[in-house]
Order: C-alpha cells, then sequence, then structure tokens
C-alpha cells in the first residue's frame, strides 16, 4: 500500500482530495497529506519501509507541509472541510484549517522529529 500512495503524490509534495482522480478536485490538502506523511515515516523509524525508498516521498511531503500549508502566523491551511467526499469546486486554501487537520501536522512533526533523531545515532 505505501508503494500506492507514493505514486499518487503530487510533484509539489502533497496528495489531493481525490487521489486516484486528482482533477476532480484539485489542489493542496493537508491533512491526509500530513497523515501519510506520518505513516510514511512510521514505517521507514520502525524499518518496514526502506528509507532510500520512500525517504525522498516523505522529504516533498514534509517540503509541503512546512513551507505551504503551515502559514507565517502558525496556521495550518489547506485542510478539507470534514465530508464523505471530496466537492468539485470547493475552495480548499491557505485559510482552510480544522482541528484534525492540526493534529494530522502535529503527528506528522513528531514522528519527523523521532527520524531526525534516528539519523544522529
Amino acid at each position: 500500500m505505501a508503494r500506492a500512495v507514493a505514486d499518487t503524490q503530487r510533484p509539489e509534495g502533497y496528495w489531493t482530495r481525490s487521489m486516484l482522480d486528482p482533477e476532480h478536485a484539485p489542489g493542496p490538502e493537508t491533512s491526509g497529506t500530513a497523515f501519510f506523511t506520518y505513516g510514511l515515516l512510521w514505517g521507514i523509524n520502525n524499518g518496514y519501509l526502506s528509507e532510500e525508498e520512500y525517504g525522498p516521498v516523505v522529504e516533498k511531503a514534509w517540503n509541503y507541509l512546512t513551507t505551504t500549508a503551515l502559514q507565517p502566523d502558525g496556521r495550518i491551511g489547506y485542510v478539507q472541510p470534514i465530508g464523505e467526499k471530496a466537492i468539485p469546486g470547493q475552495v480548499i486554501d491557505a485559510d482552510s484549517t480544522a482541528d484534525f487537520g492540526v493534529g494530522a501536522w502535529l503527528l506528522a512533526a513528531c514522528e519527523r522529529v523521532r527520524y531526525l533523531e534516528n539519523q544522529t545515532k
């Protein structure tokens, strides 16, 4: 499954709201990107995923999370609203945020710290 997730990552480092049809609801989405980043980092940190193979995927995602999703005032943007599906035409932008998106971002950040700590051992 990790390979399938990695294969749907956009060149800018994020995953769209509809992974298999990025044109259905185009543009960045932070909560899913953060959860995938967390999962891939957890897999690397625990020896289930190859750092060589998935490290570049994580780096692109982390770049998105820290340069696009993280706003200058500390808010986390580009979080889709709660719902069961991606809605075409729905605007998701730097001002779009929600608690679950912030939590996902923090979860990814915690696993990133563990990853960096493992690099110095």
